[in-house]
């Protein structure tokens, strides 16, 4: 036996309108930077780490990182409390470190995120050579900051 078609009075149809919208962003994660530095330095005393940037896709940005929170001026340093003592030091973007990392166009990084949305850049620190240097712990704290 044949089913029944029902008999319609009339058809109606609409559309759904469907959008996406991928919104660039950009993170960005620093390794500390650590320098192991006998009380009596002969040179310098170099260190290096990373800073991994994720970003969406072919996402151009600029790095900056600051002079940290105990600067003089344009020198880092790291500082010791206890003994009320600073030691100077700075990073770089190369390894023979010629190009000091910093803020502005002349000291920044420019890059893109190309494919993968994800680029890690290294940093050289280095610590001068220097004399009567206090044992203890020193510490400094440097400000990423990434435009895109």
């Amino acid at each position: 036996m044949l089913a029944a078609t029902p008999a319609y009075a009339g058809r109606t149809t609409y559309t759904v309108p469907v959008s996406v919208t991928v919104l660039s962003g950009c993170t960005v994660v620093a390794l500390p930077l650590v320098f192991n530095i006998p009380v009596a330095i002969n040179g310098n005393v170099d260190s290096a780490t990373s800073i991994a940037v994720r970003c969406t896709p072919n996402t151009a940005f600029v790095l900056d990182i600051d002079n940290g929170l105990h600067a003089n001026g344009a020198n880092r340093r790291v500082f010791n409390a206890t003994a009320n003592a600073f030691i100077k030091y700075d990073i770089f973007k190369d390894p023979p470190h010629s190009n000091v990392w910093g803020t502005g166009s002349a000291k920044n990084l420019s890059g893109n995120s190309g494919p993968t949305g994800l680029v890690t850049y290294p940093v050289y620190g280095r610590v001068s050579s220097s004399t009567n240097l206090k044992a203890g712990g020193y510490t400094d704290t440097l400000t990423v900051t990434i435009n895109f």
